[in-house]
């Protein structure tokens, strides 16, 4: 079983969107842990706004001994050229966060994966060969919560 964390961020005056982030170690191909998630009723993880950024930073931070390459819900098409890559919900993803490197190989990785630098304390996206065994993070349904008044 993975470490769970639960992340919310500020929706309106007296509300706040939650879901829940859980890191699995064992590695799995980018379609076996999309598969894995998905049986939990949740997803590989999109990091579409600084709370989950933050969250994600924490969690890896925090895990002694994983490999600094993670999976996350990040994918383009195997068809067309220039293809944007987008999140599994459809979110387009900024190039602000990938590594200056990008793309590594832009024939044939089509699944994203998250670095994490330990020294730097940064996260950024990278592209990877979907059949690559890789830790993943699973990212919860997203639930409204009133929160409370003090």
């Amino acid at each position: 079983m993975g470490s769970q964390q639960v992340v919310c961020f500020s929706l309106y005056s007296h509300y706040m969107l939650c879901s829940s982030l859980q890191l699995f170690d064992e590695t799995k191909s980018w379609i076996e842990a999309l598969q894995y998630c998905d049986q939990l009723s949740s997803s590989l993880v999109e990091i579409t706004n600084q709370t989950v950024l933050e969250e994600l930073k924490t969690i890896l931070a925090n895990k002694t001994g994983l490999q600094k390459e993670v999976w996350v819900g990040l994918e383009r098409s195997i068809f067309g050229t220039n293809v944007k890559w987008q999140w599994i919900s459809g979110a387009t993803a900024e190039q602000a966060d990938w590594i200056s490197s990008f793309p590594a190989n832009s024939f044939n990785n089509h699944c994203g994966k998250i670095v994490w630098n330990n020294q730097s304390q940064t996260i950024q996206l990278l592209d990877a060969n979907c059949h690559d065994k890789l830790p993943f993070i699973c990212q919860g349904e997203l639930l409204t919560v009133e929160s409370s008044l003090t």
